[in-house]
């Protein structure tokens, strides 16, 4: 890996960090706020003040944040400018046809509402405790686009789930008939 990607990866993690890090600290400022006496059980060194509050924040975004980069750098093949991105992007150029993507979608459990259009197929995608995602797939000129994204625009972190979809539908889009 050259220091140019290096640098890009750790300033992407850097951002993810911090924004996760943000979301998590009102309710760490809540608990550690509210709680009365001194934390319990042999941490008698953790005292109710901002710091500690800002640390757990700190903590769990790291964590969540390590574990979304390494979950996207596990999946392989992506275009750097989908690094650690939720609404994934990809084209593909094959001959198979919208009606023939529709019906391999219709046929796996995986999704859900799948409709075709004329020149557009959309699905959803179930996950695990959350909303589906949405698919959307469109051909034009022998080229398909195929775009993955969560359910909710605010989403961003989905551990590489999305770019996983997308590279599923291309495998199967670029697979001979």
């Amino acid at each position: 890996m050259n220091f140019q990607k290096l640098a890009f990866k750790f300033i992407i993690i850097l951002t993810y960090l911090l924004r996760v890090s943000l979301l998590i600290l009102p309710v760490a400022l809540v608990v550690v706020v509210t709680k009365e006496d001194g934390w319990r059980y042999g941490f008698t060194f953790i005292k109710n003040n901002l710091s500690v509050a800002f640390f757990v924040s700190f903590a769990i975004g790291f964590l969540v944040s390590m574990y979304h980069a390494i979950s996207f750098d596990e999946v392989e093949g992506a275009p750097d400018q989908n690094y650690m991105k939720s609404h994934q992007v990809v084209y593909v150029k094959s001959e198979k046809t919208l009606k023939e993507v529709h019906q391999w979608l219709a046929e796996n459990k995986k999704y859900t509402q799948v409709v075709l259009g004329q020149d557009f197929v959309n699905a959803r995608k179930k996950v695990h405790f959350l909303s589906a995602d949405k698919v959307a797939i469109t051909k034009e000129n022998g080229v398909f686009t195929l775009s993955s994204k969560p359910f909710a625009p605010w989403w961003f972190i989905d551990f590489a789930r999305n770019y996983k979809t997308v590279k599923t539908l291309a495998t199967f889009i670029k697979k001979d008939k």
